[in-house]
């Protein structure tokens, strides 16, 4: 198989790449494109040699995952990473939620206002939502449909992914992507059209519309500590949590693979972000 390198010579791997991805990386998902390598990480071991990249990323894949399914995920790019090889992996932030859960549960009680009852509320779908859905879009999308939503308040918990929820729930069409090359413009809006073809198939078909089966549901929640040990099981060291901006990952910046679309902020604002390498000589 031939690997792709960023132009200084490093190979990068993004697990889970979705439709936010870099063309210098190699990125595999469940994704058909030129720049991505389709492949199943839940039900197979990755698909290159050990001791191969000199860092490993995903975001937002592991709570798609059984713990069990995530740790054997964790173990791989282990396995595929070189020695002092960095791993980043971002995910919703448990404790961040359950935090802001009960700030505005306390919030709501004292004070019955519309914003702390509706932040209140999104807090709970937060928490809750994502994991007991039994249709697409589940009860987030309805409520986005509905307009009983704090927009503003929305918006700085999960940044990029409001108005991706905002077109699937048939409100506004999502806003232009920042200038970042032509390339990558042509992969994110190319993808959105063949992923709005494909629910409209699957929704015609009724295929896949279980979110338990699709992929879409939260399968498990990761805060700071259980991530710690979820990766030092798998054979990490090192560990320590970062920014969107920080990474020990040579060039990050430039691929501003956490940034937001819009602006210089977090493209997922609810997100804990951890880096942590492999040492052989631990083992």
């Amino acid at each position: 198989m031939q690997l792709k390198s960023i132009q200084e010579g490093l190979i990068y791997l993004n697990i889970g790449c979705g439709t936010h991805m870099s063309a210098e990386w190699n990125n595999i998902d469940l994704v058909f494109d030129d720049h991505v390598l389709y492949h199943d990480v839940s039900k197979r071991p990755l698909p290159y040699d050990g001791n191969t990249f000199h860092a490993v990323y995903t975001s937002h894949l592991l709570e798609h995952l059984t713990q069990r399914q995530g740790l054997a995920l964790m173990k791989e790019a282990f396995r595929v990473l070189k020695n002092t090889g960095v791993c980043r992996v971002v995910v919703p932030d448990l404790e961040q939620i359950c935090r802001m859960y009960l700030h505005w549960l306390e919030r709501a009680i004292a004070d019955q206002t519309t914003e702390n009852v509706q932040r209140y509320q999104w807090m709970t779908l937060e928490m809750f939502d994502q994991i007991v859905r039994e249709k697409p879009g589940g009860l987030t999308a309805e409520v986005l449909r509905g307009g009983q939503i704090d927009r503003d308040f929305a918006r700085e918990r999960i940044g990029d992914e409001l108005r991706d929820l905002i077109d699937r729930a048939g409100r506004d069409q999502p806003e232009p992507l920042r200038q970042r090359g032509s390339t990558f413009k042509r992969i994110f809006y190319r993808k959105h059209s063949i992923r709005r073809v494909l629910r409209t198939v699957r929704s015609i078909l009724n295929i896949d519309m279980d979110p338990r089966k699709s992929g879409e549901a939260h399968k498990w929640m990761y805060d700071r500590l259980s991530l710690k040990l979820l990766l030092e099981e798998a054979g990490f060291r090192g560990f320590s949590q970062m920014t969107f901006r920080e990474s020990r990952i040579h060039y990050w910046e430039r691929f501003a693979l956490d940034r937001s679309s819009f602006g210089d902020s977090p493209r997922k604002p609810d997100s804990l972000y951890v880096e942590c390498e492999k040492r052989s000589s631990d083992h």
